[in-house]
């Protein structure tokens, strides 16, 4: 049941995809046939075609790679070989400045239409956000990337359980999610190179801005300070799965206890947990529980596994925490334009020698399947949020005036405009096809740090909403 499951979610994952870049290129298709031009191929992936049919003059096909897609528009920048095809044999007539610019930009266009009744929908049901700002865990140590336990950044700071944060380095925060994707997209640096974030905070009566100096967390190397929101409940963790040959569930745990202590000292956060587990790896630990109101005590000797060459102990249980969700009915407009400012902002932070987002923290096909894939099992509504969010992206992206993409095109066809004269189609197909190899690379540099970022165990840090399994 569980092996039918995966491959429902996986399904899922590639149908959402599959249909983002289908209404992109539909989008030029369209556009295409509107102004009257040849349109040779309709391929979702490229490379050799896999199956397909024809219909009015256009193969309509499914190709070997599962990259992107195009539609082959041969008036519009006619790279029969580099699509996969060959050169376009009749001499067809040219079309004008207009009709390039329109049937380039469409396909952005229909993924932002698309995006848009996605959030419509979204408007209607409401999607479950930590809306609250307010901070519920400041976590004395956090783990960084190289897992090494170092002073957190928050508690340093002096950041305090009940602060609620307004902004980061000057923008005001709307949610929780917010201020992670603030911080991690940072480009602040102190005068010794030190990466630097101004937390603004209210506390009480009182608005105070304080100075962090965040670390690199996960996989990902992302910044962090050690914060968790506040929960709804005790703040305690919830189980909310088991291995059933491990400890844990031997010692009697159960689904939907919630984890108060180890050998008497509060379970603050996830790594607390790790960390404890990590020093007391060869004895019991009493683990105190809440079950049905009532506390009880649980011994539990924890077991050490080797993962990935490396060995850690484990109790064999996965957890979260009770935070304070809410369902919120943003308007369409609200939704698209906070999709284009994570876009923008990721994007500057790429190019800002300050920040440390870099090219591998980007994802490729494999990243975004996983994503697809992690948002469906949380549900529809996470799921289609994620394809609005992809759609806006792909827009966005495509726009960016590099060749084999839609600003490409555009910016060849200014180009020609300006000179008043054509440019030359061998060299228009030489930069294309250096482009095509670029962006190749890219996409199989990406899918390594994607699979990576997939197959790697997950350290449990602050500033992390995501289950963590000891």
């Amino acid at each position: 049941m569980q092996l039918l499951l995966n491959f429902w979610f996986i399904f899922l994952a590639l149908l959402a995809l599959g249909v983002s870049v289908f209404v992109h290129e539909l989008g030029h298709y369209w556009a295409a046939k509107k102004r009257g031009l040849v349109a040779d191929r309709f391929s979702i992936g490229f490379g050799p075609r896999l199956f397909g049919w024809k219909h009015n003059g256009t193969d309509f096909r499914i190709s070997l790679l599962p990259l992107g897609g195009y539609v082959s528009l041969p008036q519009l920048a006619d790279m029969g070989r580099v699509e996969g095809g060959e050169m376009h044999q009749k001499e067809l007539p040219p079309i004008s400045y207009t009709d390039k610019m329109i049937v380039a930009v469409m396909g952005a266009v229909f993924n932002i239409l698309f995006a848009f009744l996605i959030s419509l929908i979204l408007w209607g049901v409401g999607r479950e956000v930590i809306k609250s700002t307010t901070v519920g865990t400041v976590a004395e140590t956090i783990i960084n990337s190289e897992g090494i336990e170092v002073p957190s950044p928050a508690y340093q700071a002096g950041i305090q359980a009940g602060d609620t944060i307004l902004a980061v380095d000057g923008k005001p925060i709307s949610d929780w999610w917010d201020y992670i994707n603030t911080l991690a997209t940072g480009v602040g640096r102190s005068s010794d190179g030190r990466a630097e974030a101004t937390i603004s905070l209210q506390r009480g009566d009182r608005t105070i801005a304080l100075t962090t100096h965040p670390v690199l967390i996960s996989s990902e190397r992302m910044r962090a300070i050690g914060l968790l929101p506040e929960t709804d409940s005790d703040g305690a963790p919830l189980v909310l799965k088991l291995e059933k040959d491990m400890p844990a569930f031997q010692a009697g745990l159960q689904v939907g206890d919630r984890l108060l202590k180890l050998d008497g000292e509060p379970i603050v956060s996830g790594a607390f947990l790790k960390t404890y587990l990590s020093k007391n790896r060869d004895r019991i630990i009493a683990v105190t529980i809440k079950r049905n109101n009532t506390e009880q005590i649980l011994p539990i000797q924890p077991r050490v596994k080797t993962e990935n060459g490396e060995t850690e102990p484990r109790f064999g249980f996965a957890y979260d925490y009770d935070y304070k969700v809410e369902r919120v009915h943003e308007d369409p407009f609200t939704q698209l334009i906070g999709f284009a400012d994570t876009m923008q902002r990721t994007l500057y932070a790429l190019i800002n020698q300050n920040s440390d987002i870099e090219v591998r923290n980007m994802s490729g096909p494999v990243g975004i399947i996983h994503g697809l894939n992690v948002m469906a099992r949380r549900g529809w509504v996470d799921l289609i949020w994620f394809v609005a969010l992809i759609n806006v992206n792909l827009a966005l992206f495509n726009l960016l005036p590099i060749p084999v993409l839609d600003g490409g095109h555009m910016l060849f066809a200014t180009i020609s405009k300006l000179l008043k004269r054509p440019l030359p189609i061998a060299i228009m197909e030489r930069i294309q096809m250096t482009f095509v190899m670029l962006l190749l690379f890219f996409v199989v540099y990406v899918s390594f740090f994607d699979l990576r970022r997939i197959t790697l165990p997950f350290i449990p840090t602050q500033d992390s909403t995501q289950t963590e399994a000891p």
